[in-house]
């Protein structure tokens, strides 16, 4: 091969493996996998009733559900597979824009708990569909 076709097959490599990593580099924080231990739950409670019965101020939870009603500018209703309610708190200084109404995700959140309210506040979620 001539000098110049392997100049052009080197550049033409080169842009195909940016071309692969830009998509992960390009997505949104609020939406990064947990990253950590492998193997270990960070609480027993797996749904917005359990949550609602033994859930703890300050705890962490992971809950599958779906963003079914916008509340305010920053407080949404979460709705689990049983059709459990609980209002969850997207502050606007994350990028949410992967979240859509009524589709399925998987939020990591902290639970905010006073005598009279509950809610949780997302720190991560992630698109199940």
């Amino acid at each position: 091969m001539s000098k110049k076709m392997n100049t052009l097959l080197a550049s033409l490599a080169a842009v195909a493996a940016m071309a692969v990593a830009l998509p992960a580099a390009a997505a949104p924080t609020g939406f990064a996998p947990i990253q950590g231990p492998q193997g270990f739950e960070l609480s027993g409670l797996d749904s917005i009733a359990a949550v609602k019965a033994d859930g703890r101020d300050d705890q962490v939870v992971v809950l599958k559900g779906r963003f079914t009603k916008q509340l305010t500018k920053e407080k949404f209703e979460f709705t689990d597979a049983k059709g459990d309610t609980i209002v969850c708190e997207l502050d606007d200084d994350r990028d949410w824009s992967m979240i859509r109404k009524d589709a399925l995700v998987e939020i990591r959140a902290e639970i905010g708990k006073d005598f009279m309210h509950m809610k949780l506040e997302v720190e991560s979620a992630r698109p199940l569909e």
